[in-house]
């Protein structure tokens, strides 16, 4: 891999995580603070201001820094070994950074909400609706279908074009464009990308299933305009599931075509990045349109009514960020520091949903061997 390669990579990679990590604080709902229940007026409080432009301060600067020297560092560099090892310093060490700095700010919100008395029962909080469960909460499972077909005109491609694969079959190349492993041509090394679109399908659907089954969360100040919000919030992260699933499953239904078109390094860089890039930039857009629970979208009918208080729920949510609540039946639940959803780690089903997913992970290098 030359050293421009390098730096798109460094790059690609960075910039979005740098980016995404540093405006969180402005995409969570009105409610929530790092991670903390706050009334929606305390968003304008001097101290809460001050946490947020400090967090960008620190947490993009650090980036920039670490950025900068990734690819520093990067440039000569001809190891893949070395390489790998210095892509991965950088990019956890940033995480660990931006954490911390979220950790700071999360018990610094805490002792603000305590010295305020934002914790009394004037707050605006958060009440659970059921009402929602009547509407349309996610696009249908039948926008899979093309995903299905994608996955057999791979399989198709892989069989009927099997005789023109090459001999040994690529599957790594090193940082000079070279070929570093090559499997002996079989079905199953053919096949192979047919098999892990197959994988991607599973985890899509059940990401899917995830958001139409989440705890709805509504604003306390505005019942029925935040209901309406989140329903527009979960059809709209339903549909990028489904358009997202379908591009990966794309990009590696390109891989066998590449074999056979000869592509080489430079061919299978542009087609993964490009198509990296779109997925990335389209979250990053759409997590600023829609805000976290749909925090950012407009409703015509938004009447701010009566404040319903209801039970503070910070006691089950673990740093802020872990929600952990044996004596609720949901499964899934809206994350307070981010966009989209989490497990409720108290509940065993919740466990069982991640098992499954890892059981799935450990599986496929096994039968693709």
């Amino acid at each position: 891999m030359n050293d421009t390669w390098m730096m798109i990579l460094v790059l690609t990679l960075m910039v979005p995580i740098v980016f995404i990590s540093t405006v969180i604080p402005f995409l969570t709902r009105r409610i929530e603070s790092f991670g903390v229940t706050v009334p929606e007026a305390a968003q304008k409080d001097p101290d809460i201001k001050g946490l947020r432009n400090q967090f960008i301060w620190v947490n993009g600067g650090a980036g920039v820094l670490l950025t900068a020297s990734l690819l520093i560092f990067s440039r000569g560099t001809t190891d893949d070994k070395s390489w790998s090892i210095l892509l991965m310093a950088h990019v956890f060490g940033y995480l660990i950074l931006s954490f911390a700095m979220y950790l700071k700010n999360h018990y610094a919100v805490r002792r603000l909400k305590s010295v305020k008395g934002w914790n009394t029962e004037s707050v605006q909080r958060v009440v659970v609706s059921t009402k929602f469960r009547n509407a349309k909460l996610t696009l249908s499972n039948f926008w899979f279908i093309p995903h299905v077909l994608l996955i057999l005109a791979t399989v198709l491609i892989g069989v009927l074009y099997y005789d023109q694969f090459p001999a040994q079959i690529a599957m790594q190349y090193g940082m000079d464009g070279e070929v570093t492993r090559s499997v002996e041509k079989t079905y199953m090394a053919v096949l192979w990308p047919g098999i892990v679109q197959s994988f991607m399908l599973i985890v899509f659907l059940l990401c899917n299933y995830g958001i139409g089954l989440s705890k709805q969360i509504v604003e306390g100040s505005d019942p029925e305009g935040s209901l309406a919000r989140n329903i527009r919030f979960r059809r709209i992260w339903s549909g990028y599931i489904i358009a997202t699933g379908f591009a990966i499953m794309a990009l590696l239904a390109l891989f066998p075509i590449g074999q056979l078109q000869d592509w080489g390094m430079n061919g299978t860089m542009i087609a993964t990045l490009s198509i990296v890039g779109l997925i990335v930039i389209s979250s990053i857009i759409l997590s600023f349109v829609t805000g976290q629970g749909g925090s950012r979208l407009k409703h015509a009918s938004d009447n701010p009514g009566q404040t319903v208080p209801t039970q503070d729920m910070d006691q089950y949510w673990k740093l802020g960020q872990i929600y952990f609540n044996p004596k609720d039946p949901a499964i899934f639940v809206e994350k307070r520091f981010g966009i989209g959803w989490t497990i409720n780690f108290g509940n065993k089903l919740g466990w069982l949903f991640i098992i499954a997913i890892i059981a799935l992970a450990v599986s496929l290098p096994f039968i693709l061997e």
